[in-house]
């Protein structure tokens, strides 16, 4: 009697909790679901059927928005940007989060590197601009790079810190007593546990520089070294702009990085969570 005086709240419950959960998940996919559909459209229906299906689907958007952006070239470099940044931050944030998590902790040091998390990067766009400058890679892949590497770097280690902390000391204290030194306790322990993290935070990287148009427009003057946000600004013409084209180019970007956060998601959300309680 009970159960079934339970079970009609219950699924009631249940269906309250999962109509909200699909209506937020609705929102949040109906944006890149309407690109898709303007991506297909001519300018004409673009502004006439704004949230119809086409009537003719321009399926050459794609090819043309590839040709007029340079994306096989915008691609490349961004890759090469995205990649290089991702593999700085987490060589360096893993360094720097076990120094202030197991070997040597100050928590005065902790909370300066921490800091920039709450310092818009944009804030900082013209000391970085005399900086780069000042040390002439201007108008050079390295000069993203480093500059996306420095940018994710406080959050990166805010994660990684909160998640080395979990990690038992046991495993350490054996590897000491064995005679391991702790660079080799890092790269063969420390590391390896630390897989979640790291997969936290270079999905969070990759897009964070896949994404970034800001420093890359006042960085880089070469039409070679333009990357993918860069190639979709330029689809934007002086007195008309197509914006089927546009929305084609956007649709390009955005598959890529949604993949690799379909692909990464749960390590993702593991390591979000872990940090957050561990630390």
């Amino acid at each position: 009697m009970n159960q079934l005086s339970i079970s009609p709240r219950i699924s009631v419950r249940s269906f309250l909790r999962y109509g909200v959960l699909a209506l937020f998940a609705l929102a949040a996919f109906y944006p890149f679901f309407w690109i898709l559909l303007s991506s297909l459209k001519d300018n004409f229906e673009v502004y006439s059927n704004a949230f119809g299906l086409p009537t003719l689907w321009k399926f050459e958007n794609y090819a043309t928005a590839w040709a007029i952006g340079d994306f096989g070239i915008n691609f490349f470099n961004s890759l090469v940007v995205s990649s290089l940044s991702t593999l700085l931050v987490a060589l360096l944030s893993a360094m720097a989060a076990y120094s202030l998590a197991r070997v040597r902790p100050r928590r005065s040091i902790y909370l300066l590197m921490t800091l920039g998390i709450m310092i818009p990067i944009h804030a900082l766009l013209i000391p970085t601009f005399v900086l780069v400058r000042s040390l002439g890679i201007m108008n050079t892949r390295l000069s993203l790079i480093v500059v996306y590497g420095a940018t994710n770097t406080s959050l990166s280690v805010f994660i990684l810190v909160g998640f080395m902390r979990g990690i038992p000391r046991a495993l350490e204290e054996s590897a000491l007593i064995e005679g391991a030194s702790w660079y080799r306790i890092f790269f063969s322990i420390i590391l390896p546990l630390s897989k979640p993290g790291l997969a936290t935070i270079g999905t969070l990287t990759f897009l964070n520089a896949w994404n970034e148009f800001v420093y890359a427009t006042v960085l880089i003057a070469n039409p070679l070294l333009r990357t993918i946000p860069l190639g979709i600004a330029s689809l934007r013409g002086q007195y008309f702009t197509d914006y089927g084209i546009m929305c084609a180019g956007l649709a390009i970007a955005i598959v890529p990085v949604m993949l690799l956060f379909v692909l990464f998601q749960e390590q993702v959300i593991k390591g979000m969570a872990a940090g957050a309680v561990k630390g």
